[in-house]
């Protein structure tokens, strides 16, 4: 096997298709360029121990200049070779006779609608009578030479009952013209059989759909431009590339022979794999079998992709027989065989073509032409009549096979096609108002007469604004945000048809003759279990096995029981609002009310949150901090006391303290100073770190606790009704206790009923700060914290700066939390907190959206900033995340990324040329000179004024627009003593 790469630089640096003819005299190549360049393949096939410079002197013996736009792929003709096809990126098909160098277009015509479909791929029948092609929109084209008819094979309706959702990224003929095969973007394959009846048409049947092959992997899917499905000369196999099967990538081949079943995979491509190619002969074994009419026949299969590797197989192997690697700087993407099988030709999007030349009988014994007649008649047994009034049937895939018939008598005849003058939009509206007014019904509707239209009314507030403050808004941004508003137009229309509302709790379905009721569920949330405090995915790739390895928590479901009086007062107000007769209430016997009663808790038993509460554990253990060689270790009992829960405290294996309590144990965390552990009956138990004496009496809660985290002298606790407490240890005093809890964040009342309890969005994460400032992070990635001082939360990351904002995930991975637990963060004194927030919340927008992060941001480009007045969107998000950002970093007293983000917040303001935001935030920096509490005034987040104004002013000072603003504070400063 000998390797050769021409080392000319073709197509303006990308090659898309390769093809040989089947004289083998031709080669045709396409690319970037909108050229179609055709080789003589005598003069490429005999390049072996030819000079370079010869090499290099080799050139196309014609090029073809008929397409516009790039051209994605050309085909030659198997029956007559001086025919070739080819389509471009605009969606233009052309048939090019290389002869007398004449073309034809056979698609688009000026009728024709989705004619800028960029088309994918293109195949000729075995008798070159039909030629397909397929386009980015999902639809396949049929084109008849003899009658110069076309016909789309799915041609899609406005209801969408018919036709493709996915792109056919591949489609080819079989050899026998019997079957057609097109291959989706995600392997969906469709299965046709063809025929030609007595009046010499057509006739195309869907057979089979099957999809238990299909690759939904979102971060290849996006990145597959070509994909290159291939039938064996005999017919029985075709293959599949980047196929599926139970979570592996495979190249995978069906067999026609067995109902289109998985017969053999090849396993080596991983996701990389999208080219594939048998080659023209069938090979058989040189060794001898007992059994004279015994053959060990093979079929030989070239693979390449992305991986830039090519990869040789024999189907009755498990591993490839040969495997090039680096072939080409670029993904393969086109393969083809010439018709003796001994060489073969890549096409790679680095701009060149490779040739890979075998030695005879390398490969193999080709088997004889008897012999493989033998195979083809055998095949041909397996194809059954074709009937036009099968009826729908079920194949062994569980697929469902039979279709409506595709007749060419329904086909359009391309001459009409391109002589039917094209329609303009007005005709157009008559046609289809006439048509409505046939198909009308009568319906009285009332009219409104005239026009209604809305006002906006300003209010003027005349002021004197200087120079600074008159431009406060940039030239860059008043275009946008000066677009008028216009008048809207409404007419009044009365609707004619009333909806029947459905209930989804009655939904019935049948499945094998029987009916069944599917059961509503009690809460309506999309969310996951609530996690526990310790993190069980760790930011850092290093720690992620020693993460894994930890167990993960598990929580029992929260209450969701209402007090009968709730539903009682429910009905009796349903009742009062229907405006009925007003019935006689039964009179209920009043339940005798002892005094003192410790049945139920108020505060537990009306409680608006309720939180799931970890299982309790056999045993746990827990690692100190500061010392590797200590750790807390819980064994629980019965919870009573003939067999109570144990804590023990080893260093180096040996106990230094014990205690035993009779209450189930729960969760337990570490101080600088205490050990602190909760009951199952919500009681905190505290001891001191070194000798185990008691740090505190037991602490009541009255609740179960959730969370309990602790920081330095910080102790955190979260119950089950969601209240917050945090304690300062080292004082023995209560820090903070957020009297609405965790209710306000968890907005509960966006879904509140009267007789039930909802479900709203899960606790991701629960922590606390070394300065006891409570974090928290929810299952929609949003993340909060408490400030104690103004006593409500407040956001730091949500899912719409990630949306919108150029600085989302602008902080390095050096500086985000690698810990696996939340309670470390900030450890080491340069992890960032809004880093480790801002990556929990896009774990959340992955795990949601399930198609990767790229396909779910691309919808702010479509959908908001082509709109009128929305230009600015991006530029606007982005600095309200950097104005969060500062403040954030202000509150959690994050000294770096406050000097950081605000230097380049002050960049992009001057860049923007908001003046005015620039000279109010030098402004604060400068202060007002007050002498009252000179260490606040002098200092903000743990840096000078001053010398942070004058950075800011060094760092603006390039830009033109904002110099007037720096001018002036530089004076202010004494930096500049006179204008220049």
């Amino acid at each position: 096997m000998k390797l050769l790469v021409l080392p000319q630089l073709l197509h303006g640096g990308e090659v898309h298709s390769v093809d040989i003819d089947s004289s083998s005299r031709y080669v045709a190549t396409t690319g970037n360029d909108t050229d179609i360049c055709v080789w003589d393949y005598s003069q490429l096939s005999r390049l072996e121990g030819v000079s370079e410079e010869e090499i290099s002197k080799i050139q196309p013996t014609q090029t073809i200049k008929i397409h516009e736009s790039p051209v994605r792929v050309a085909r030659w003709s198997t029956v007559q070779p001086a025919y070739l096809a080819s389509g471009d990126v605009n969606g233009f098909v052309y048939l090019t006779n290389i002869t007398d160098l004449s073309h034809k277009l056979l698609y688009p015509w000026p009728s024709a609608k989705d004619k800028e479909a960029e088309i994918a791929d293109i195949s000729w029948s075995a008798d070159s009578r039909l030629l397909s092609w397929s386009t980015s929109d999902g639809r396949v084209h049929i084109y008849d030479l003899v009658k110069e008819t076309y016909q789309s094979l799915n041609e899609t309706t406005d209801d969408g009952s018919k036709g493709k959702t996915s792109s056919q990224k591949s489609i080819a003929f079989n050899h026998s013209n019997s079957n057609f095969v097109t291959m989706g973007l995600d392997t969906f394959l469709h299965v046709y059989q063809y025929h030609y009846d007595a009046s010499d048409n057509y006739q195309f049947k869907l057979t089979n759909k099957i999809s238990k092959l299909m690759n939904n992997n979102p971060t290849t899917l996006m990145a597959i431009h070509y994909e290159r499905i291939s039938w064996s000369s005999d017919d029985e196999f075709f293959s599949v590339p980047s196929a599926s099967k139970q979570h592996t990538s495979l190249i995978s081949l069906l067999s026609r022979s067995q109902d289109w079943e998985h017969k053999v995979s090849l396993v080596g491509h991983d996701v990389d794999c999208d080219v594939v190619k048998f080659s023209p002969h069938i090979f058989q074994a040189k060794e001898e079998s007992s059994e004279p009419d015994a053959h060990n026949i093979y079929h030989i299969i070239a693979s390449a992709g992305s991986d830039k590797t090519l990869a040789l197989w024999n189907t009755t192997k498990e591993s490839p027989i040969a495997v090039l690697r680096e072939v080409s700087e670029k993904p393969i993407v086109d393969i083809c065989w010439d018709r003796n099988g001994q060489q073969l030709i890549l096409a790679s999007l680095d701009g060149h073509l490779t040739f890979v030349k075998f030695d005879p009988l390398e490969l193999g014994e080709p088997i004889t032409e008897e012999r493989l007649q033998k195979l083809k008649d055998t095949q041909r047994a397996f194809i059954k009549p074709f009937s036009a009034k099968d009826s729908e049937t079920t194949t062994k895939r569980g697929q469902k096979s039979g279709s409506d018939l595709i007749d060419q008598k329904d086909s359009i005849k391309l001459a009409d096609a391109f002589a039917e003058p094209v329609k303009t939009k007005s005709e157009k509206r008559v046609t289809s108002a006439k048509k409505k007014e046939e198909e009308k019904e009568v319906n009285i509707a009332p009219e409104v007469q005239g026009d209604i239209t809305s006002e906006v009314l300003s209010s003027n507030t005349p002021g004197q604004i200087d120079d600074i403050m008159s431009t406060a808004m940039g030239d860059r941004t008043k275009a946008s945000s000066s677009t008028p508003l216009a008048k809207t137009k409404t007419t009044a229309k009365a609707k004619s048809e009333t909806s029947t509302p459905t209930t989804a709790n009655q939904k019935t379905s049948t499945k094998n003759g029987k009916k069944r009721i599917q059961p509503m569920l009690i809460s309506n949330g999309n969310g996951q279990a609530a996690q526990s405090s310790t993190l069980t995915k760790s930011i850092g790739g290093d720690n992620e096995s020693r993460a894994s390895t930890k167990s993960l928590m598990e929580f029992d479901r929260p209450s969701y029981g209402v007090s009968q009086e709730i539903h009682k007062d429910s009905k009796r107000n349903r009742s009062q609002e229907d405006g009925g007769p007003a019935k006689k209430a039964r009179r209920d016997l009043e339940p005798i009310k002892f005094v003192g009663t410790a049945v139920l808790n108020p505060n537990t038993a009306f409680a608006k949150v309720r939180l799931s509460i970890p299982k309790v554990r056999m045993s746990f253990q827990l690692s100190c901090r500061t010392d590797d060689k200590m750790l807390l270790d819980v064994r629980n009992g019965q919870g009573n006391e003939n067999a109570p829960s144990r804590i023990t405290c080893y260093k180096n294996e040996s106990p230094i303290w014990s205690d035993f309590i009779p209450r189930y144990i729960q969760l337990a965390t570490e101080g600088n100073s205490f050990w602190a552990v909760c009951t199952a009956d919500g009681q905190i138990i505290t001891y001191t770190h070194v000798s185990g004496k008691r740090f505190l009496p037991p602490m009541v809660l009255g609740s179960p606790i959730v969370f309990l985290e602790s920081h330095g002298d910080y102790l955190m606790a979260v119950t089950a009704i969601g209240e917050l407490y945090v304690w300062d240890m080292g004082s023995k005093k209560i820090r903070l206790h957020s009297p609405s809890s965790l209710a306000s964040i968890l907005d509960s009342h966006s879904k509140f009923r009267e007789d039930t309890l909802s479900k709203s969005e899960n606790i991701t994460m629960c922590s606390i700060t070394s300065k006891g400032i409570p974090l928290v992070t929810l299952s929609n990635g949003s993340g909060y914290l408490f400030n104690s001082d103004m006593g409500v939360w407040q956001t730091v990351t949500e899912a719409w700066w990630a949306f919108g904002s150029h600085y989302w995930d602008s902080i390095g991975d050096d500086k985000v939390s690698s810990e696996p637990q939340a309670s470390k963060i900030l450890r080491a004194g340069d992890e960032s907190i809004l880093g480790l927030l801002e990556h929990k919340t896009n774990e959340e927008i992955i795990r949601k959206s399930r198609v990767g992060r790229g396909k779910y941001f691309n919808k702010i480009s479509k959908n908001l900033i082509m709109k009128e007045g929305f230009e600015n969107l991006e530029n606007t998000i982005s600095l309200s995340h950097m104005e969060n950002r500062i403040l954030c970093s202000e509150l959690l007293g994050e000294f770096k990324d406050f000097h950081d983000f605000l230097i380049t917040y002050c960049r992009r303001v001057c860049e923007l040329g908001l003046k005015a935001k620039l000279f109010e935030l030098c402004e604060k920096l400068l202060g007002n000179g007050s002498m009252e509490n000179p260490v606040e005034e002098s200092q903000v987040c743990g840096y000078d004024r001053k010398e942070l104004l004058k950075e800011i002013i060094f760092a603006c000072a390039q830009n033109r627009d904002a110099q007037r603003v720096l001018q002036y504070f530089s004076k202010q400063l004494g930096l500049i003593e006179d204008d220049y």
